[in-house]
């Protein structure tokens, strides 16, 4: 009979190791979450208070307030253009007078339809509307999960029956589900 490939290394030189027994668990105190970020200079007071009420979202959870702030602020600057621009338009009207005396259509509706479609890409990235949240798969109950929530899913091990690597017995062949 042909052998089965060669020996298994010794346990100690793996480099390696599948065991539960070398991971440890995070314990001790809650996480800590820090004061959320002030925001851009120069906002609308509506445009402060959605800077607010975001940071104190469930999705805010999920964003790095480091490296993710330049964009982020990018977004609250951009909703305040569109604020202003709105607010504008409203004023002047979708038509203005052009430099000939001609009716002409209001320039400002051309650069709200740019802001908006650069506020939707921005929003996509940071999962703010269902779609995009769906498009990172993520649900907002996972989002706010504690650290102790998350080790004792991990320390339960959760449903292993349809894992194939839980099937090997030790020292014995599995063939059709039976050890042989």
């Amino acid at each position: 009979m042909a052998g089965r490939g060669p020996a298994p290394k010794d346990p100690e030189r793996r480099q390696r190791r599948n065991a539960a027994k070398d991971l440890e668990v995070v314990t001790g105190a809650a996480v800590e979450v820090p004061e959320p970020p002030a925001p851009p200079a120069g906002l609308l007071k509506r445009t402060r208070d959605r800077w607010a009420e975001y940071w104190a979202s469930p999705v805010a959870k999920l964003a790095d307030p480091v490296s993710d702030l330049p964009a982020l602020e990018r977004l609250f600057v951009l909703y305040d253009d569109l604020e202003r621009s709105n607010a504008a338009v409203k004023k002047t009207g979708h038509m203005v007078t052009g430099s000939q005396g001609q009716a002409v259509l209001n320039p400002l509706l051309r650069h709200i339809q740019v802001t908006q479609g650069e506020v939707r890409q921005l929003e996509d990235r940071f999962g703010l509307s269902p779609r995009a949240r769906l498009s990172l798969n993520v649900t907002l109950g996972e989002a706010a999960k504690s650290i102790a929530d998350l080790n004792s899913e991990f320390m339960s091990g959760g449903d292993d029956d349809d894992d194939p690597r839980f099937d090997i017995v030790t020292g014995q062949d599995v063939i059709g589900g039976e050890t042989a």
